[in-house]
């Protein structure tokens, strides 16, 4: 179960983004619903330990989240609606970068190595390499970004 007791976050400039939220979030599915502003991107920052909150306290289970990081990260794929890469790459050295980027990931699972290989292989991304319509492109880095949490 996920436990956030008392989550508060101020930015720097002031803007109060959480204020004492207090949930439960059992096994399965759960929404995350609000309007822009409402502060759902920073609570999950602060969930995935992008950012820490200014005060309270993130349980995962027996993870106190905010002390011991990395036993969540060890556990957690996050994908955020916005992935954050460059426009102007083309998919191609984007797959590169991620796998310069995840090699111990690599190399300690040798079936994704297996995997990226023949992803590299694949004539619709090697495509990519030159020519590129925007749609094609944009499309090609949603499949790599869903993957990249994995």
């Amino acid at each position: 179960m996920l436990s956030l007791s008392n989550v508060s976050h101020v930015y720097a400039n002031g803007t109060r983004a959480l204020d004492g939220v207090n949930l439960d979030v059992p096994k399965g599915m759960f929404g995350l619903l609000g309007p822009n502003g409402a502060g759902k991107s920073t609570l999950m920052r602060s969930i995935a330990t992008l950012q820490t909150p200014s005060s309270g306290q993130i349980r995962f289970g027996d993870i106190d989240i905010l002390r011991e990081p990395e036993k969540l990260r060890a556990t957690l794929g996050y994908l955020p609606q916005d992935f954050g890469v460059y426009p102007r790459v083309s998919a191609y050295d984007l797959l590169d970068h991620l796998l310069v980027i995840q090699s111990t990931v690599l190399d300690a699972y040798p079936g994704l190595q297996a995997f990226v290989e023949a992803m590299r292989a694949d004539t619709r991304i090697a495509a990519y390499r030159t020519h590129q319509r925007p749609s094609e492109v944009a499309a090609l880095r949603t499949v790599l970004e869903t993957g990249q949490p994995l």
